[in-house]
């Protein structure tokens, strides 16, 4: 059950919710006791006789006795302080023992909030780590049909919600009926027969919680699902807005931003809108009880006399402190069926990846790479499409490997099998050996090391950057040599800070060339053995490709090299150990440059055109 998860959750702050429920216990007492506490005052007020009080309080029913002598004892202690401090001064007197109760009252209700606040926030706080979490470990095949802004409104949106919806109503679950179950009790006590009959119309509202409620849900999942398309939307128009500018589409694309926010739109209101009407008739009905109860009870004191002013007026105070933790309770109800829909969208990613699942199969270990990567058979699908098919090839230690071909012929999806994002659909990857699918994920991606075409750096300095996902301490001097390398010390030296540079989102201070010095010292760093090379330089001009292979060239030495490009012209192509060539996810040819360029088939054609 989706809700159960997030209530799972709350089992490790059980103490502090047992802290807020004492609070909240402590809260309901003094609230009974300090309205009670107006009967004397209005004895005092009144200034009944002690005869007329025993006519009209006291009767034969047992739960009201029992009250009746607390009132009784509370009755025979103002007149021994009338007598003695005159009953100006005890009037004076109670008021300030009243004040003294309301106070207490509030002192407790605020505890209970501050410990509600402490397991609220760190609830969430837990939820939104294990959802990062779970994205972060998450197989990259998860990501085939997810989109980015739908997950970041997950992350915000529907988080917010739980906190709101969830987190908040099961608190006013666990305390509200504390808190209506004492006052119900001591109005029982008060008089059983006017309690009894303010309870008629409960039926009627908690059959109005259920129907709205149910409405909720239904409306709220289309709505937090078009929130999710809606951040998607933005993410697009953030990500594109060069192209949209020089395509003059600004209209169209906010016509289609416009379009899905009004849907949105409709449903939040509609959604809202019932979520509203909760609370209203939750109060309408509780003020028609209210003034139900003065009827009954005007009616039991008009005419049958069973009833006395100084217990009607605290009965009707008592009942009226009931209706805001009884519309809280409906409203909490509401809340939790409204944030449904919320709960699953989250649950559903808490749930969704596998990976740990795999994990706990792959035991073996790997620390060294000795001989070779063999690629036997290997097959991959998605959506019953081969991307891949019938892959034969291996990678020996040293040596450096080149896959080639058009965009769209599986080169990316190779490096994506070996660095073991995807799982093959058939066949094997094996390195000394060893199947990469039961070898413990983490060891195995030790030994490689990749820059790709577009370098992901984050908002950080250029020394952190570098030692991305290094964990012991990493000297200057070592950061440095990794740079000078990549031939990216030089500019790094000039930059305002030097290594402790920030260089904002993505890198976007810096220009593409750097951003892809910065990646190749950070895998120089790392020093793996394993190096995977991913249309590293289609991005950048001659004069940058150019500073940008002089550092591969220093970095190859004694590493083996997987290297991926549609650009054949580049001469780490041309100086590979061994060439395959890819044509629609299957090897049509292989063998060296010069050996491939006399064969004059696929690979020469590529040749040709691209100096055409």
């Amino acid at each position: 059950m989706a809700l159960g998860r997030i209530l799972s959750y709350s089992k490790s702050y059980k103490y502090s919710y047992l802290i807020n429920i004492l609070c909240n216990f402590l809260h309901s007492l003094f609230s009974v006791i300090s309205i009670i506490s107006i009967s004397p005052v209005l004895s005092i007020i009144l200034n009944n006789d002690t005869e007329q009080k025993n006519k009209t309080i006291f009767f034969n029913y047992s739960f009201n006795s029992y009250f009746n002598c607390i009132v009784k004892n509370f009755h025979q202690y103002i007149e021994i302080l009338s007598f003695k401090y005159g009953k100006k001064n005890t009037l004076a007197i109670f008021c300030i023992f009243i004040v003294i109760l309301f106070l207490i009252r509030n002192i407790f209700r605020y505890f209970a909030i501050y410990f509600l606040i402490g397991i609220r926030t760190s609830i969430i706080r837990d939820i939104r780590n294990d959802f990062h979490k779970k994205v972060l470990y998450s197989p990259s095949a998860f990501f085939f049909d997810k989109r980015n802004g739908d997950l970041m409104s997950r992350l915000s949106n529907d988080i917010n919600e739980i906190e709101i919806s969830i987190v908040n109503s099961i608190a006013h679950l666990m305390s509200t009926p504390i808190v209506v179950i004492f006052h119900l009790v001591a109005l029982f006590f008060m008089n059983y027969q006017l309690t009894l009959f303010t309870l008629l119309l409960l039926p009627l509202m908690v059959a109005f919680i259920f129907i709205v409620g149910n409405s909720l849900k239904k409306d709220a999942i289309k709505s937090q699902n078009k929130l999710g398309l809606l951040f998607s939307v933005m993410e697009e128009t953030l990500n594109s807005i060069r192209i949209i500018s020089i395509f003059n589409a600004e209209e169209i694309v906010q016509k289609r931003f416009e379009k899905v926010s009004e849907c949105q739109k409709k449903l939040s209101s509609c959604v809202n809108r019932k979520k509203e009407l909760a609370s209203p008739i939750s109060e309408f009905l509780g003020y028609i009880i209210m003034i139900l109860i003065i009827w009954y009870g005007g009616n039991l004191f008009l005419e049958k006399r069973e009833i006395s002013t100084e217990i009607l007026i605290p009965f009707i105070g008592l009942f009226f402190q009931i209706i805001n933790p009884a519309k809280n309770l409906v409203n909490s109800i509401s809340n939790i069926q409204k944030a449904k829909a919320s709960v699953r969208r989250i649950v559903e990613i808490l749930n969704s990846s596998k990976s740990d699942l795999n994990e706990k199969r792959k035991s073996k270990s790997i620390i060294h790479f000795n001989d070779e990567i063999l690629f036997h058979n290997v097959s991959f699908t998605y959506d019953k499409v081969f991307l891949v098919q019938n892959l034969n090839f291996s990678i020996k230690k040293g040596k450096t490997i080149a896959v080639v071909g058009r965009s769209g012929s599986g080169k990316s999806t190779i490096v994506n099998l070996l660095a073991n994002f995807y799982n093959v659909s058939s066949g094997k990857i094996t390195i000394d050996g060893n199947n990469i699918k039961y070898l413990k994920i983490q060891d195995y991606r030790k030994l490689l090391g990749i820059v790709t075409q577009e370098p992901v750096l984050f908002n950080d300095s250029i020394f952190n950057n570098i030692t991305l996902g290094i964990e012991k301490k990493i000297s200057t001097n070592s950061v440095i040599e990794a740079a000078k390398i990549a031939n990216a010390h030089c500019f790094i030296k000039k930059l305002p800070k030097g290594y402790n540079t920030v260089i904002g989102y993505n890198g976007n201070k810096l220009s593409l060339g750097q951003k892809q010095k910065i990646s190749i010292a950070r895998a120089v760093l790392k020093d793996s053995p394993i190096m995977i090379l991913d249309e590293i330089t289609s991005s950048l001009d001659k004069e940058s490709e150019i500073e940008v292979q002089k550092a591969l060239n220093k970095m190859m030495k004694n590493r083996t090299f997987l290297i991926i490009s549609h650009r054949l012209s580049s001469p780490i192509i041309h100086n590979a150990d061994h060439i395959i060539v890819l044509e629609k996810g299957k090897i049509v040819e292989q063998g060296k440059h010069k050996k491939l360029m006399l064969k004059r088939g696929i690979y020469k054609n590529f040749m040709d055109l691209q100096k055409f």
